[in-house]
């Protein structure tokens, strides 16, 4: 039960920079390089990850970005959560929208 609830923890916070990012982009035309761009204009200090204490991984793309957590097991998965193959444990959130995996 208290893994459930870390886990909604951090998917909170992950969700709420992927807002912030969302605004960003909104007002500049882009992405930031880096998280430390949304403090203190968006956010007033950008949360860390819920588990390590450290920096959420942020990974801007031409398109979007990749943000995650190490999740609960505290392993670097590559931002590979739960759903597709190979499975991980991170807590992620991918912009854009990654296609639908096929069987």
């Amino acid at each position: 039960m208290q893994e459930a609830h870390d886990r909604s923890e951090q998917g909170h916070r992950t969700l709420q920079v992927a807002l912030t990012l969302a605004a960003y982009q909104r007002d500049n035309k882009n992405y930031p390089n880096t998280l430390d761009a949304l403090a203190p204009k968006y956010l007033a200090k950008v949360p860390d990850d819920f588990f390590t204490g450290k920096p959420l991984v942020y990974r801007p793309t031409e398109t979007g970005f990749l943000l995650y957590s190490f999740g609960p097991d505290w392993k670097d998965d590559q931002g590979r959560g739960k759903v597709g193959e190979p499975k991980g444990d991170d807590i992620t959130i991918r912009m854009p929208l990654p296609k639908p995996f096929k069987k």
